[in-house]
């Protein structure tokens, strides 16, 4: 009989699962993707995978989840690191909108905001309760005011950019500067005042 796995042997699994999985997620879509190509990128059975997510759409959620935890934690470096935080913090969320992740967000952002919204109860709410309480953090750990940068406003600002740029309303021509000026509009409200 196999000895059993310990916990950390446990998460180094799911964590393989996620690191591994999330390429073919990002290829395929979150419609698309299979738990047999999941598992083949991981190098793990199929029943390793039911060992830590009940489905396909748990997985998903852990991975989204996964995703914004590894941005927040750049984040914190980024504040850690206390150099030029306003200029810093433009930077960082050029770089962010130019991520494979965030291109994967934003061209399956109806997909992924099916997904959350099919979790049942308040699940899809204490998502979004994760998200505001990460920037929450972030922003204290700058030093900003949280009663004048409020941390709501900012996630909605990101959600808002994340919108535009998969939006086939948009002039294609003006993206680029539109994205520009919503940039700087987040960073001025972040740091109050002007650019």
């Amino acid at each position: 009989m196999p000895r059993a796995l310990t916990e950390k042997e446990k998460c180094r699994q799911c964590e393989k699962l996620l690191v591994k999985g999330k390429d073919v997620v990002l290829t395929h879509g979150i419609k698309k993707v299979s738990v047999d190509e999941i598992t083949k990128a991981a190098g793990m059975a199929k029943g390793l995978f039911y060992q830590h997510f009940e489905t396909k759409e748990e997985y998903l959620i852990r991975l989204i989840r996964f995703i914004h935890e590894q941005f927040f934690t750049q984040a914190e470096q980024m504040v850690f690191n206390k150099n030029d935080l306003r200029a810093d913090t433009r930077k960082f969320l050029i770089n962010l909108f130019n991520m494979p992740e965030l291109a994967f967000f934003i061209k399956y952002h109806h997909d992924i905001n099916e997904l959350i919204t099919s979790i049942p109860g308040d699940a899809a709410v204490c998502e979004t309760q994760k998200e505001v309480e990460m920037f929450e953090k972030l922003l204290v750990l700058a030093g900003i005011d949280t009663n004048k940068a409020k941390p709501g406003v900012v996630n909605n600002y990101i959600h808002a950019l994340f919108i535009m740029m998969g939006s086939d309303l948009m002039v294609k021509e003006k993206l680029q500067e539109t994205f520009d000026h919503m940039i700087d509009s987040l960073v001025s409200y972040i740091f109050g005042g002007t650019v």
